[in-house]
């Protein structure tokens, strides 16, 4: 079972994106969005260290969704 976290304020290029993870824990979310969006932008891993710092996320416990990057939205202009 997984939860569903939604980070907001993350994949910004002009204005803030969001993602949306299925992951057991924050420490798995971090992982899959680090080994999902790293190498386009260093900067995006950044972003979600700050939102998770500043509360910026919601988490909807116990769903039955495979582990992964459910969907994402990069910012634009």
């Amino acid at each position: 079972m997984n939860n569903i976290y939604i980070i907001e304020e993350v994949l910004s290029d002009y204005t803030p994106g969001m993602a949306v993870i299925a992951a057991p824990s924050l420490d798995a979310c971090r992982e899959i969005f680090t080994e999902q969006f790293e190498s386009t932008c260093q900067r995006w891993v950044d972003e979600f260290d700050y939102a998770i710092g500043v509360g910026d996320y919601k988490v909807i416990e116990g769903v039955e969704h495979p582990t992964g990057v459910v969907s994402y939205v990069v910012g634009g202009g």
